[in-house]
């Protein structure tokens, strides 16, 4: 029986990860995009499928598809196979002495602009013979590599009232992931306003204060600000109506006075000259982390960028507020971790064997 099962195409690996896309999407056309195929060939491969199933398996409309109750059931069984696979790949990827040596990096943007290029670059100096990559994205992206076994390390962040794994528009983009999160720092948003508004003349603002300013929010950060507000008894007035990709267009839609709008310190690198950025007493906060995996599989290439990452932050005065130290956290061992300088040059750092 099971052969004949594997031999009809029902468990052709490429189908049921479409599979899973369809379901996470809600539609071909979303797990084309996401598997950057065309619709049409998502839909010959799941129409195959259906043959090899021997039922219907999808409830088509205008607005996507519905999984039928035996869809469902072959989605949770593809999901279970496409999970042990992956963990099969990345155990005996683990057992490969290439992996000691290899290093394949992500972060997203505005901790790239402060400090992960800095220590991609490091690690680069120190370790020439290592093979290096590096890719920037949203961290939903950067967890959706890691599930993948495309990505050994990554700096993420997270928020308190936004998964992680979800995109911004509120789809799981990868399965639950065996992590282990290591704390670099906490990265606070700032309110950036008009240098001629009112509230710039204080050093901090407290959320009562904003009154029914308009603020122009977004995915992922709006819930915690509604969060934090509501606690605060305060209900803010929030502007959903520009979408952006970047904080360079936010901060020109507040210069040219649509509202005001938070955005992480991170992000604030530059600011233009015509805007201020205040704290907020209690506002939302980006928890920055390492994502790698658990210690017992990490190779000594992602132990050593591990230690670079915490001695680079804490040098430039990121990890000052932690909520907890790494070190202590990870059982990480920084003592060998010297700075000799302003510029960040690490000495004496591990090796990977």
């Amino acid at each position: 029986m099971g052969w004949t099962v594997i031999g009809n195409g029902m468990l052709d690996l490429r189908r049921l990860e479409m599979l899973l896309e369809v379901a996470r999407t809600g539609s071909f056309a979303g797990a084309a995009e996401s598997l950057t195929f065309t619709p049409s060939a998502v839909s010959q491969q799941m129409c195959a499928l259906e043959r090899a199933a021997g039922m219907i398996l999808f409830e088509r409309s205008a607005r996507g598809v519905r999984l039928t109750a035996a869809a469902r059931t072959l989605r949770d069984h593809a999901q279970d196979v496409v999970t042990r696979l992956a963990d099969a790949y990345t155990e005996l990827d683990g057992m490969s002495e290439h992996n000691d040596t290899r290093l394949r990096f992500g972060s997203f943007s505005s901790a790239t602009g402060s400090f992960t290029a800095d220590a991609f670059c490091i690690f680069g100096a120190r370790y020439p013979d290592s093979e290096l990559s590096f890719s920037d994205g949203e961290p939903y992206e950067t967890l959706a590599q890691l599930a993948g076994n495309e990505l050994d390390l990554a700096v993420i962040f997270q928020l308190e009232e936004w998964p992680t794994e979800v995109d911004y528009r509120g789809v799981a983009a990868c399965r639950e992931l065996e992590l282990e999160c290591v704390p670099l720092f906490d990265d606070p948003y700032l309110l950036v306003l008009p240098a001629d508004h009112e509230l710039a003349l204080h050093e901090t603002i407290a959320l009562g204060q904003l009154g029914d300013v308009p603020i122009l929010a977004a995915a992922p950060w709006h819930r915690d600000l509604e969060k934090v507000c509501s606690d605060a008894g305060h209900r803010p007035v929030l502007d959903f109506s520009c979408r952006a990709t970047g904080f360079e267009a936010l901060q020109a839609l507040v210069a040219a006075g649509r509202g005001v709008s938070l955005m992480p310190r991170l992000a604030l690198g530059w600011l233009r000259r015509d805007l201020v950025a205040r704290p907020i007493a209690g506002a939302p906060v980006r928890h920055v982390q390492a994502a790698t995996q658990a210690a017992k599989n990490r190779s000594s290439a992602s132990q050593a960028m591990l230690e670079i990452l915490i001695a680079l932050t804490a040098s430039r005065g990121l990890s000052s507020n932690n909520r907890a130290h790494p070190s202590r956290d990870s059982g990480l061992n920084l003592d060998h971790v010297e700075l000799r300088s302003k510029d960040i040059e690490l000495v004496g750092a591990v090796r990977p064997d």
